[in-house]
């Protein structure tokens, strides 16, 4: 990719680099297992990322993952510099970071990938190098690999481009990215404040205002304001993939293209298309879709259109669902319901799914593996029907391997290495789950960089204890070995302690 132009705004204002959980290579597993197919193991899997920015997506993996190896590729040496010293300092050996042109990657240089992840990328190039991507990703691929790629869609997108237009607009002049960002918020605002009318174009105001509000100033300059904004539908996606040898194979958001979620007489015209991206794209003009993370493989395979129930019993099952003693009784007769941290709310009639969906919640951000929640369940069946269930309205994870985080700390408590280094340079860490986690409680944020495995809890106690008087903890923070016990908890809960 030699646009420079985009490389000089990324150079000037470096994209943050997040953890994107649903690209992770244990999620992309799970998906393609329960499709049929037969991925690499992730635990030894080779993943590349194509604009891994400063590898705030990769190392994480990376570290969680010491015998697979991955590899980066990014336009902005700026932002590669970054995450090569991030790696340095955390000493990973299993992971490499290059800048340049992600086009001009071969297999013959690079060998093949079990798992290739293009996120933010594919609607944020120029046309031409857009047309490249999908063919490379089919020359970079195992014959069993799995590619996700994330792009902005119609027809959500049309309504979008007109917010767009306008902040570029106002922000076009300025070439300082800090005052682009601040006139395109500027304009935004005061213009969904003055309009009078409360009509269609009022709501779409708002609607962008809000979020715009919520967005980093890097996201909104690289996400909204870049030169380079491509969006397609998903059926000329799809083409476009058959063409390069690939096909669709499932949302990285499963939950996003689950007909349920739809009314009676819709589900009955999406059940009644036979092809599935005919589906899809209906789908997506009945949700007004403006983004995709779609899953590619290639051609080749036979991936089941259905997911397979029998899949399940080879995973790891983890569930937020918590008993809501407040709606029982306002059922059926002996229904059980479950609360989700979402706000949404399931029943259960049968006690087997109710055993099994308690332990899961009391087990909760750690998980059980099938064969446990089967017994509870009572029957096999049972446990695979409540697992697929409660994945396709994403009420819970599937995991292809065991945690590599634990609830209880030992006597040396440990935390996330990645977690104790980002902590050092913000309040925003990546967990065990992958997922980006803010640590603001003090008590935590002091005590996080401690966890290392060489201060027991007394030690870690009077390390609290020495804070307190010094005050740099607020006050009320109590006995030291009680706060000391609360943030371990906390901790715990975020899944950033280690086995």
């Amino acid at each position: 990719m030699t646009d420079e132009p985009l490389k000089a705004s990324y150079e000037a204002t470096p994209y943050i680099s997040l953890p994107v959980p649903l690209s992770h290579p244990d999620h992309l597993c799970v998906l393609a297992r329960l499709h049929g197919l037969d991925p690499a193991a992730p635990a030894a899997a080779r993943v590349l990322e194509l604009g891994c920015a400063a590898g705030g997506n990769l190392l994480p993996m990376a570290a969680a993952m010491p015998d697979a190896s991955f590899v980066g590729v990014d336009l902005s040496p700026r932002q590669v510099a970054d995450g090569q010293a991030a790696a340095a300092d955390l000493a990973l050996a299993n992971v490499e970071l290059q800048a340049g042109d992600v086009t001009a990657l071969t297999a013959a240089e690079t060998g093949r990938f079990d798992y290739i992840i293009a996120h933010g990328l594919y609607s944020w190039v120029p046309p031409a190098v857009q047309a490249k991507l999908l063919p490379l990703l089919a020359g970079l691929m195992n014959p069993h690999g799995v590619a996700y790629v994330s792009y902005n869609c119609f027809p959500g997108w049309h309504q979008r481009q007109v917010v767009r237009a306008l902040m570029r607009h106002q922000a076009g002049g300025p070439a300082e990215p800090t005052e682009q960002v601040r006139q395109a918020r500027a304009i935004l605002d005061v213009l969904s404040a003055t309009y009078e009318r409360d009509d269609a174009y009022a709501r779409l105001l708002r609607e962008e205002r809000d979020k715009v509000a919520a967005l980093d100033d890097a996201f909104l300059l690289h996400d909204l304001l870049e030169v380079e904004n491509h969006p397609v539908y998903f059926s000329e996606f799809a083409r476009r993939a058959g063409a390069a040898g690939l096909q669709y194979l499932t949302e990285a958001n499963i939950a996003a293209t689950r007909p349920a979620s739809f009314g009676a007489q819709a589900r009955q015209i999406l059940e009644a298309q036979g092809d599935v991206l005919q589906r899809e794209q209906l789908i997506d003009f009945w949700l007004n879709r403006s983004f995709r993370e779609s899953l590619l493989v290639a051609d080749r395979l036979a991936p089941q259109p259905a997911l397979l129930p029998a899949a399940v019993r080879e995973l790891w099952l983890a569930s937020p669902l918590q008993p809501d003693p407040d709606a029982d009784g306002t059922g059926k007769a002996g229904e059980r319901f479950f609360r989700a941290p979402d706000g949404g709310r399931c029943g259960l009639t049968d006690p087997g799914a109710q055993r099994a969906l308690e332990a899961l919640g009391r087990a909760w951000p750690a998980s059980l593996a099938f064969a446990d929640v089967a017994e509870l369940a009572g029957t096999t069946e049972l446990a695979q029907s409540l697992a697929l269930d409660l994945f396709l309205r994403n009420w819970l994870e599937l995991r292809p391997r065991a945690d590599d985080f634990v609830l209880t700390p030992g006597p040396r408590p440990v935390a996330s290495a990645v977690a104790r280094w980002q902590l050092r340079r913000g309040d925003r860490v990546t967990s065990f789950r992958h997922r980006a986690v803010r640590i603001d409680e003090p008590v935590a944020h002091q005590l996080l960089p401690r966890l290392d495995g060489r201060h027991d809890r007394a030690a870690l106690a009077a390390g609290l204890a020495r804070q307190q008087e010094a005050g740099l903890l607020p006050a009320g923070t109590g006995e030291p070995e009680a706060a000391l016990d609360r943030a371990l908890a906390l901790l715990a809960r975020h899944a950033l302690l280690a086995g």
